[in-house]
């Protein structure tokens, strides 16, 4: 009779990614998250949970990682974790935090089970390119195969008074080898998961904290994660944090585990809950008949030097794998970038909303396209949270709550509740964007109102000793005019945020949402201080060609029976007199510039990193069937005179 031992089917692992919605300094919340997710993952079996990168401060502490309250609480919860990881016996906890040894602070995965820290791995390559700025606060580790004893301060009262801190790999008792790389080294050209690999390393974890970026899901999944496994072989597991935590950007999630090109495991793009654990069961023994096929990496492998090892010791694989089921392969199909712009946007609003203990919204709505656009952002996000209210009635998750009550599942009502709209119009605004602004708020239920501001244009004008014409000769007058009709519409805006639901009866304030382009602030066609000055504008980085391709998107998804009007309107100000009741003021002959030519300089300039003469020459290949090569040189000098229009702040001191 065989042997239960060699009954086995395979060395057969469960293994659990999660994706968390840290914030930046929230200590207390995210080690809940943390310790959520471990207890998740432990109660589905697993025996390794991998966290995002820095999860236990948050990714953007900023310059708050040059204080020592950031490293000291940061070890509180530290401690705090592995005192509870006692209570989920072998379960490996790999999480994030910055950790110094002799000058320098590193950015640091930290591996845990059994109440024992077992490994502390530095970042060997820093993220210092886009928006990253990881060297300001960090070093990297330049010491490759080199570990050395980390000395624990003893206050914290650990059961250990070193960890093995550095570059190298882990081994469990039963023996699973398990390596690290983070984020910004698997865009390498030559990232550690290779020599990892080499190595005879099964299961490479990558804990990452990556923003969300048009189509970068895509290559990060597809081309990264499952390429690795692809030339590789082995097991990858990549943890990426959710949300917004205190910055600008918003991180989505995608958590995955794949193997050998397939992918196992994955957690969706733009998921709303503060945690999400997903696990799968795995063969190792398919790693190894994987490798062992690919005669190159066979024979790199017997080149290869030794990498250091650390042995934990903690049982790992599955004792008993006779009839278990494996998990099975899946496919995730990729969104499209405008499908994108309908999950992204309204995520990273809700998670602001929330966290800023607000209300709801204000939006001034001109019924032109972009105050359009930031409307139809906000229904979106009422119907994405009230769907995962609809799909998860038993969840009592923080993400489904707005002033402390649970969100029903009516996305209208939500509209409703949380969204208010303002028409503010002047002698020089059409009948037609107001019949359109009132038309959408109806269309997507938001509280609606409409409002004259001459009498206050003209109460600021009498305070002149003369009266300014808008076609008079000296240019001043005119733009003077224009720019106090949009700076008396910033002021309204902000106080029918304070005030709007004082008139039902509702406590707090609204947040006010601004509604401007990146193309008009590439070339400063903004008012200082107008709708481009708000609490937050979910349009700001976006242009009006990919904004067109949005409401076009939402109009074949939805039916909004005014939408159609403001898509085929022509984008205006409205801040010039009317002929005839007709609009004469449009934004594109202001400029002097297209918005679809503002979106191909865009591009060019960044992220092609090209100049003036650079430019030149690409539109000569580009525009030579519609214009000559003085009129795209008169261009490329529009944009550029233009794309030196900039609010400047002096810069005197260290602070804020």
């Amino acid at each position: 009779m065989l042997s239960s031992s060699r009954l086995k089917t395979g060395r057969i692992i469960n293994l659990a990614v999660c994706t968390v919605n840290q914030w930046a300094l929230d200590f207390t919340g995210n080690k809940e998250r943390i310790l959520k997710t471990c207890r998740d993952a432990y109660e589905k079996g697993s025996k390794i949970r991998l966290g995002p990168e820095l999860e236990i401060p948050g990714y953007n502490c900023l310059d708050h990682f040059h204080e020592l309250d950031t490293e000291l609480h940061s070890w509180e919860i530290l401690k705090e974790i592995v005192d509870e990881s006692i209570k989920m016996p072998d379960l490996l906890i790999i999480t994030g935090m910055p950790i110094r040894y002799r000058l320098g602070l590193y950015n640091c995965m930290v591996s845990l089970a059994n109440g024992h820290l077992i490994f502390v791995y530095p970042k060997t390559v820093l993220a210092n390119d886009d928006i990253y700025r990881e060297g300001r606060w960090f070093v990297s580790w330049v010491h490759k195969n080199k570990i050395v004893d980390l000395k624990l301060n003893p206050d914290f009262g650990f059961s250990q008074e070193t960890v093995p801190f550095g570059n190298g790999f882990i081994e469990s008792k039963d023996g699973v080898k398990i390596g690290f790389e983070m984020c910004e080294e698997m865009w390498t050209a030559r990232s550690p998961s290779n020599d990892l690999a080499l190595q005879g390393v099964e299961i490479i974890c990558n804990s990452s904290g990556s923003h969300h970026v048009l189509g970068k899901s895509y290559k990060r999944i597809k081309q990264l994660v499952l390429g690795i496994t692809s030339k590789l072989g082995g097991v990858y597991m990549y943890s990426n944090h959710r949300g917004m935590d205190g910055e600008r950007v918003y991180f989505d999630g995608m958590s995955s585990i794949a193997q050998n090109n397939d992918l196992y495991a994955h957690i969706p793009q733009f998921d709303l809950e503060d945690t999400c654990t997903k696990n799968c069961l795995l063969n190792l023994d398919k790693t190894t008949v994987y490798r062992g096929n690919i005669a190159s990496t066979c024979q790199e492998s017997s080149r290869s030097g030794d990498m250091p090892i650390v042995n934990f010791d903690a049982i790992l694989l599955n004792s008993n794998t006779i009839n278990q089921q494996l998990s099975l392969p899946i496919e995730v199909k990729p969104l499209s970038d405008v499908e994108e712009l309908c999950h992204a946007p309204a995520a990273w609003m809700w998670h602001y909303l929330r966290r800023s203990k607000q209300s709801g919204f204000f939006l001034p709505l001109s019924g032109g396209q972009d105050s359009s656009s930031v409307a139809l952002m906000v229904r979106l996000m009422c119907e994405k949270i009230c769907e995962a209210v609809r799909l998860n009635p038993d969840s009592n998750d923080p993400a489904y709550f707005l002033e402390g009550k649970k969100v029903n599942s009516d996305p209208s009502l939500l509209c409703k509740q949380i969204l208010f709209t303002c028409y503010m119009g002047s002698r020089n605004s059409s009948q037609m964007t107001r019949d359109l602004a009132a038309g959408l708020a109806k269309d997507i239920n938001a509280n609606h109102s409409t409002i004259v501001i001459d009498s206050i244009v003209d109460s600021c004008l009498q305070t002149l000793n003369f009266t300014p014409q808008y076609e008079s000769p000296d240019k001043r007058e005119g733009i003077a005019l224009q720019n106090l009709q949009a700076r008396t519409r910033m002021l309204l805006a902000y106080l029918h945020a304070q005030t709007d639901l004082i008139t039902q009866g509702r406590t707090g304030n609204l947040l006010v949402l601004g509604a401007s382009n990146v193309d008009e602030s590439l070339v400063g066609y903004v008012t200082k201080y107008d709708c481009s000055s708000a609490d937050l504008n979910p349009i700001g980085a976006i242009s009006k060609h990919d904004l067109r391709k949005f409401l076009q998107y939402v109009n074949s998804t939805h039916k909004f029976v005014h939408l159609q009007g403001i898509i085929d309107s022509v984008p205006t100000a409205e801040l010039r007199p009317l002929k005839n009741g007709q609009i004469v003021q449009t934004d594109e002959e202001d400029i002097g510039l297209t918005y679809n030519e503002l979106s191909e300089f865009g591009k060019l300039r960044k992220p092609e990193n090209l100049g003036p003469v650079g430019i030149f020459k690409n539109l000569l290949n580009f525009w030579n069937e519609k214009y000559n090569n003085e009129q795209i040189a008169q261009k490329v000098e529009i944009f550029f005179r233009r794309y030196t229009s900039i609010i400047v702040g002096y810069i005197l001191k260290a602070f804020p």
